[in-house]
């Protein structure tokens, strides 16, 4: 059986978008390394430029999207649950509120024998 990790920055939740920067940051950099040494024609080199750039922007809006998609989908969870646990404590406090009226109704009975 796989055991399933999370990984919490403890900032409240951006480490979604530390990961993003540092994925950006991190294609940027690599590509960047690679056109220096790459031992290519200037507008090879610029061609292979524009390929890369246009590479990063997709894969970048795929992570934002991506994000947003679990983003989306944590809060729906969170409202479900938010839901169900406010319907939970409505039930108690009715089932608290027909015992004390039981209970009164009780005592009153027994004051008038």
């Amino acid at each position: 059986m796989a055991s399933e990790r999370r990984y919490d920055s403890g900032d409240g939740g951006s480490g979604g978008w530390a990961l993003l920067g540092g994925l950006v940051i991190g294609a940027v950099g690599g590509f960047l390394v690679g056109v220096m040494v790459a031992p290519k024609a200037g507008e090879e080199s610029r061609e292979r430029l524009g390929d890369s750039i246009l590479d990063i922007r997709e894969r970048t809006t795929d992570i934002i999207e991506n994000l947003r998609g679990n983003t989306e989908t944590l809060l729906n969870s969170t409202r479900a649950a938010i839901e169900e646990k406010m319907a939970l404590l409505n039930e108690a406090v009715e089932a608290g509120r027909k015992a004390a009226e039981y209970k009164r109704a009780e005592l009153i009975e027994q004051e008038g024998s």
